[in-house]
């Protein structure tokens, strides 16, 4: 595969890639990997700051999207005492009753059986009035899988009611991704914006990627460093990404969020203040540290579930009731949030 920059990539392009595994570096130091479900056709990309890394993590992406892809894993049946969680636990505004087999999953902190809607679950298949979600997709890790469902649900909640102001780290980005990245976007004409949003026991990192269209990418990091490093790399993927293979509503939403650039721009630029230096410096968690299923347990109120876990594919996919992640399919094209 030739090397492209990602700014020149169109953001409506429905080329896939030849063949699984495929990596080329399209800025300094940052790399993109590409993989496709050989039975699904479903298409990852996956930005990281090493080849190893980019290949590593879109195989494994891809992988859990050929699992999700229509039908979930599946499993031996699970025991009588496993737990049915339904629609209603996760989509509040629609507290439908499940039309689809239960999937089975594992609870991340008891070890507990559930039962889980396969609506939840799925990626694709027939439109069942909810709204497929790539959030909590295993493309790393399980607990980086915990760690985007925190980041989606801080930032979709902030853009539904935007009470805490945004902190500005544009300016500090320098410092704040590896050196060489940020002259390598400017040369392509590309512009980084860079945001923070606190949490508990983490960080929010938000950041748009502007030149001839914007994407948009959160990530939660232990520091900022972390959280805007992977939103950074989050973004850039975006852009790379064929949107024709993504589920129809996180295409809109990108579509939208790339062709109104100025105005997303504007919007979380107005919502910003400049961050203190001193806020920058986070040091890292010490020994005895939450982890990531613990964190998201306090905040939702009921710990994370794993899907696949045990199988011979392994984890897939993390979801977890209270996440702002689950929502009942639009009735049109406004998606006005950035972050799918």
């Amino acid at each position: 595969m030739a090397t492209t920059p990602v700014g020149s990539r169109s953001a409506t392009a429905g080329d896939r890639p030849g063949r699984a595994g495929e990596v080329a570096e399209c800025l300094r130091g940052v790399y993109l990997a590409y993989a496709e479900g050989p039975e699904s056709g479903a298409v990852t990309v996956v930005a990281a700051f090493s080849e190893e890394a980019a290949l590593a993590h879109a195989r494994t992406r891809a992988a859990a999207l050929e699992a999700l892809y229509e039908t979930p894993p599946v499993a031996p049946p699970s025991p009588a005492g496993a737990r049915r969680l339904t629609l209603a636990d996760f989509v509040a505004e629609r507290p439908a009753v499940d039309v689809s087999a239960p999937v089975p999953g594992v609870g991340l902190l008891s070890r507990d059986r559930y039962l889980l809607p396969a609506e939840i679950v799925r990626i694709g298949g027939r439109d069942r009035g909810v709204e497929p979600t790539l959030v909590g997709v295993v493309e790393k890790d399980v607990g980086a899988a915990v760690a985007d469902l925190l980041a989606h649900d801080v930032v979709i909640r902030w853009w539904e009611s935007p009470r805490t102001p945004l902190l500005r780290v544009s300016e500090h980005l320098g410092g704040l991704l590896p050196p060489g990245v940020l002259p390598a976007a400017s040369a392509l004409g590309l512009r980084v914006s860079g945001f923070v949003l606190p949490g508990a026991g983490f960080r929010i990192g938000l950041v748009g990627v502007s030149g001839d269209g914007t994407t948009v990418a959160a990530a939660a990091g232990r520091t900022v460093e972390a959280a805007i490093g992977e939103a950074f790399l989050r973004a850039m993927a975006a852009r790379a990404q064929p949107w024709a293979t993504l589920p129809v509503t996180d295409s809109l939403r990108r579509l939208t969020v790339w062709h109104r650039e100025t105005d997303y721009l504007t919007y979380l630029e107005r919502s910003a203040v400049d961050a203190d230096p001193a806020a920058l410096d986070d040091p890292a968690p010490g020994e005895g540290a939450p982890g990531w299923p613990d964190i998201a347990c306090r905040r939702f109120g009921h710990e994370p579930v794993v899907v696949g876990r045990g199988t011979p594919g392994g984890p897939v996919k993390v979801v977890c009731p209270g996440a702002a992640c689950y929502r009942a399919a639009p009735p049109g094209p406004m998606l006005p949030c950035p972050v799918p």
